[in-house]
């Protein structure tokens, strides 16, 4: 099976023209448009079956809950919009959440919480609730809970294929890159070593920072477009075979 692995793609910002391959599999870790113009672009632009998780760029200028059913209304059939759901494709099962990360990874959840709420636009421009209020760290940490329990749950299941594990942001601090440090850092790469152990292959997103590496048997792999003229190591033509 060959994958092309994509993300940040930040289309709102700059068109990407993508180069056709011969490729099964497309997988977008998140951050391609904003609301649900990515799922829509996934559409229109691929044939072949798309694994797609939002990201954090998703949801601005919307609302956590109502902005991932409109883009799991909006998807075509070929698009699955993976939120702490699985898909089997080949033998392969591929588990997809965004994931969000709960704070803890810079070793001060507080400080970590702090340094996010003021810093991150996602607490401007993110909505929850039925009042839709402003989201707030405590909101992000309570999903990347949900998703981590969940994602050890199906980790935990026997499956006769490869497990490949598909969030947003970074499972490791490890791979995240040095663009954000400090404290802020926790608001980019979660502490799920136990986790990436039991995965094959985890593809991520996020930090703007490409990795294509093997930590204790797992293929960890991010290919992030980034903003506009930024560096981070993108290959439009990235492709990961299984």
């Amino acid at each position: 099976m060959k994958v092309h692995v994509l993300s940040d793609l930040h289309l709102e910002f700059e068109d990407f023209a993508v180069p056709v391959l011969d490729v099964d599999l497309v997988v977008l870790a998140g951050d391609i448009h904003t609301l649900t113009r990515g799922v829509e672009w996934a559409s229109d632009t691929f044939e072949c079956d798309v694994c797609y998780v939002l990201g954090n760029h998703e949801f601005y200028r919307g609302h956590l809950d109502r902005t991932l059913q409109k883009a799991k209304t909006k998807a075509a059939p070929h698009v699955h919009v993976l939120e702490n759901e699985a898909f089997i494709f080949q033998d392969v099962r591929f588990l997809g959440a965004t994931a969000w990360t709960d704070f803890t990874s810079s070793g001060d959840i507080s400080a970590a919480m702090s340094v996010a709420r003021d810093e991150m636009t996602d607490f401007k421009l993110i909505r929850t609730g039925p009042n839709y209020r402003r989201i707030r760290p405590d909101d992000i940490a309570e999903r990347n809970r949900f998703s981590k329990q969940w994602l050890a749950a199906e980790l935990g299941k026997p499956f006769a294929g490869l497990s490949v594990v598909i969030t947003h942001h970074s499972p490791l601090v490890e791979v995240g890159g040095e663009e954000h440090e400090g404290h802020l850092t926790a608001a980019y790469c979660n502490a799920w070593h136990t986790l990436v152990m039991q995965a094959d292959t985890w593809f991520f997103g996020h930090t703007h920072h490409a990795v294509d590496v093997h930590l204790g048997g797992c293929h960890l792999v991010s290919n992030p477009r980034g903003y506009p003229k930024e560096t981070t190591g993108f290959d439009a033509t990235k492709i990961v075979e299984f």
